[in-house]
């Protein structure tokens, strides 16, 4: 029982790690301005709000512009969490130590699911970010003119 309850833990952290992420994400106008990638953050809150009902976490977390690569490795992180929960659940279920109650079965199924369709959609986004720089338009001086640039003065 203990083992599910780090497991769960883990799960929010990761969850919260996430959440944060994304949040970061939603404010970069050159990323929310494709219709996609703003159908992808949509489906990663949703996705986000419903770890949130299994696994809550209260940590505050800021991020940087480099972990939004991250989304990848945590999205499979919390797969094998999901999945190892799911069957630590089936064992004390098994050994009568909880309740089916208290964990619900399909939940755990669709959060899976839901996992690996952002997997899937994350590799566009990705590549997506690679060709977009964030945070990193910040000029310094003055702009040259056409002619400024032409003779390079």
């Amino acid at each position: 029982m203990e083992k599910l309850r780090r497991e769960i833990k883990e799960l929010g952290e990761s969850g919260a790690h996430l959440h944060a992420i994304v949040d970061y994400l939603v404010n970069e106008k050159k990323i929310m301005g494709s219709k996609a990638n703003h159908i992808f953050m949509l489906d990663m809150q949703d996705y986000i709000a419903a770890l949130n009902r299994l696994a809550p976490s209260t940590t505050e977390i800021t991020v940087e512009p480099h972990e939004v690569k991250q989304i990848n490795y945590l999205l499979t992180r919390q797969y094998e969490l999901i999945k190892l929960i799911q069957r630590d659940i089936e064992r004390n279920i098994a050994a009568k130590n909880i309740d089916l109650e208290q964990y619900n079965e399909k939940q755990l199924k669709r959060l899976k699911t839901i996992n690996q369709l952002l997997l899937q959609d994350n590799l566009v986004f990705q590549a997506m970010l690679d060709s977009t720089k964030i945070g990193s338009n910040i000029r310094v001086g003055q702009k040259k003119n056409w002619l400024q640039r032409l003779f390079r003065k």
